[in-house]
């Protein structure tokens, strides 16, 4: 274990001598797939997959205890520390994790030591980060003896760090500290596309990823102005929204005033060039919108129409923009208390509540392939027989949970509400299935007056 050093290092410094000593697991997604070559497509799935979960893909980081811990342990700011945290342990697990997939297919690729994996992707942030700033670090002396006395790399690390602040966190004060961002997840994209092209020795420059970052942003802006400009009618709050983000774009003082400029006046949606890269994107695009669409707190059939016909250039299908719609409500049931800006939102209410009665209806009318598939598995019947009689275990309770999403994801028409993670789904069919009328095929052992008494 090496000492972390308050007085002589900064933050950055102590959380990277922390990575050195303490090697990341893997996000979760990716676990599933530890020694599969992976493409540019699954690269983009498994990464929407963790994005979402923790909340960046929606400007709303989801800072959990251990990450909070962390960041207090290494003297992180104050409020933005989990922020910055979030993303850093994203951005350097996930480019590990996509490293050594690409280049596993190199001579000697296996017997490269983790320093030198963690090394490279150091020094590929500093150049994407702060770009135009030129340092000479050394590669060919470990990690660790870097980070402890190389003061070119710790006054690049600072610089880093204030990049961090300024691009990924908001100022002002946030009782949950997790204040982010809109475009923060823009930039780790386009940071990874990077990264993924160097370790395939293109020679591209950073500098062609930042110009697409900056592109999309610009593009999100007019999409953004273009939805709150659909009802023909731009209210204050939405005036104000739109010039935030505006400003999260961290573009040019002269660039920000001709977005200002150009907002002013209706946007439609022929002006709009949508040329979105991947599909990731277009689903980042959309996810934007529909939050966007409940901030003014209407509920404008204009901008639900706008949505759709966004989707359609950006090539999602309906099925997809279904999917993207009930994403946003599955993390807002879960984690509405972080989304600060819909507390008390009328529209996010009414939003929350046609979610809801969608799934119900849905599972209503699926109950027979439900409860045969339930039929057809053991484990599940045989608990949700014996939760007709006594209480579960937390362990059972879990297994029940786990094989009801199951059993959804094997259904078609339920699948889509099945894959963010059942936060919707779960509760509803706990609800609704008819546990006391269940199949004779689960009643084959009766149940006995000790269980019964128990």
């Amino acid at each position: 274990m090496f000492s972390l050093n308050f007085r002589k290092t900064g933050w950055l410094a102590r959380y990277l001598i922390f990575r050195a000593s303490t090697p990341f697991t893997g996000p979760e997604p990716y676990l599933e797939f530890t020694g599969e070559d992976f493409g540019e497509e699954k690269f983009d799935e498994l990464l929407y997959l963790e994005v979402e979960k923790n909340g960046m893909f929606f400007g709303c980081p989801v800072i959990s205890r251990p990450v909070q811990n962390l960041a207090n342990k290494l003297n992180f700011p104050k409020q933005q520390g989990g922020t910055i945290l979030l993303y850093l342990e994203t951005l350097f697990s996930i480019a590990l994790i996509e490293n050594e997939s690409l280049t596993s297919n190199l001579q000697h690729a296996a017997t490269i030591p983790y320093h030198n994996r963690l090394l490279k992707i150091i020094l590929l942030a500093l150049r994407y980060h702060i770009p135009g700033i030129f340092y000479r670090i050394p590669e060919d002396i470990l990690l660790t003896e870097l980070l402890a006395e190389n003061e070119t790399l710790h006054g690049a690390l600072k610089q880093f760090e204030e990049e961090l602040l300024d691009s990924v966190t908001l100022k002002g004060y946030s009782s949950l500290g997790n204040r982010q961002n809109n475009f923060a997840f823009s930039k780790l994209y386009f940071f990874l596309l990077w990264t993924r092209a160097e370790a395939k020795n293109d020679k591209s420059e950073p500098e062609a990823f930042l110009e697409m970052d900056k592109q999309l942003r610009e593009e999100m802006i007019l999409t953004f102005a273009a939805l709150i400009w659909a009802d023909d009618y731009v209210d204050s709050t939405e005036q104000q929204v739109i010039k935030k983000y505006i400003e999260q774009t961290r573009l040019t003082e002269s660039e920000q005033n001709k977005l200002n400029l150009r907002i002013v006046q209706p946007v439609k949606i022929e002006d709009i060039q949508c040329s979105s890269i991947s599909v990731i994107i277009s689903r980042y695009m959309v996810e934007q919108l529909i939050l966007l669409s409940l901030i003014d707190n209407q509920e404008a059939w204009q901008e639900k129409e706008f949505i759709e016909k966004i989707s359609l250039k950006l090539e999602l299908t309906s099925e997809k923009l279904e999917q993207l719609y009930f994403s946003v409500a599955e993390f807002f049931s879960v984690h509405n208390e972080r989304l600060e800006f819909l507390k008390n939102n009328a529209a996010a209410r009414q939003f929350q509540d046609y979610m809801n009665d969608k799934v119900v209806k849905i599972v209503k009318k699926n109950m027979d392939n439900i409860m045969k598939e339930i039929g057809e598995t053991k484990e599940l019947s045989e608990l949700l027989l014996k939760a007709t009689t006594k209480p579960l275990t937390t362990e059972e309770k879990q297994k029940v949970q786990d094989q009801l999403i199951d059993v959804a994801k094997s259904i078609p028409a339920l699948a889509i509400f099945a894959l963010p993670g059942g936060g919707i789904l779960l509760p509803i069919l706990i609800k609704v299935l008819p546990f006391n009328i269940l199949p004779s095929s689960f009643q084959d052992e009766p149940v006995s007056q000790q269980e019964l008494s128990q």
